[in-house]
């Protein structure tokens, strides 16, 4: 256990408390996330928790800030290093497969958020979430304006349904790995290189 620290200012103690949840979840995953587990790490009242955050769902929020920032940067670097528009979807797609490789437990995380019961208002987590929409919607927008993508697709629509079912098929992947990969012999890789495709294939004109 830490040493406790009385009397910090209200920036510093929040950090603390966010950098002591980033351990925790790195350590034991969202699910068995809790705020007795902060307390532990950080060695302070758990009315000291309550203080600045309503909930866990409050403090995985802010934790996710850090989540979500990461997976655009996986966005971003994989169309930048496409020149091909389609192959750039395909490439954040599949960004997706490599940021839930290298960092399971954000992954972890951001699908544990999709939970329907989750509930959030903390600012900086709305924001990144919008920005990440708004992203993968621009893109989308450029193949329809480059002639790649059906026009009369929603450019907004096309972006949850890809999120949504991108998320619920690794998270299927996931949950169902020794049966696809020793059972059925089925590369998850490879799984969702032909979802990529199938999902660009549906949308071209």
């Amino acid at each position: 256990m830490k040493a406790k620290s009385k009397h910090l200012p209200k920036l510093r103690r929040e950090q603390q408390i966010i950098n002591a949840a980033d351990n925790v979840l790195r350590e034991v995953g969202a699910h068995d996330f809790t705020i007795d587990r902060i307390v532990a790490d950080l060695g302070v009242a758990k009315g000291t928790i309550y203080k600045y955050y309503k909930s866990k769902d409050d403090i995985l929020a802010e934790v996710s800030v850090k989540a979500l920032k990461l997976l655009l940067d996986y966005f971003k670097i994989s169309v930048e290093n496409e020149k091909d528009l389609l192959e750039a979807t395909k490439a954040l797609v599949m960004s997706c497969y490599q940021y839930y490789l290298s960092h399971p437990k954000y992954f972890e995380l951001i699908i544990y958020m999709e939970r329907p019961d989750f509930n959030s208002s903390i600012k900086d987590y709305l924001l990144i979430s919008r920005e990440l929409t708004n992203y993968f919607t621009a893109h989308i927008i450029n193949c329809q304006l480059a002639g790649l993508i059906k026009k009369e697709l929603n450019a907004t629509y096309c972006t949850y349904m890809i999120w949504g079912s991108c998320m619920g098929l690794m998270n299927f992947i996931e949950a169902k790995r020794v049966f696809i990969e020793d059972f059925e012999k089925i590369g998850r890789k490879e799984l969702l290189k032909l979802y990529s495709e199938t999902l660009v294939a549906g949308m071209r004109p």
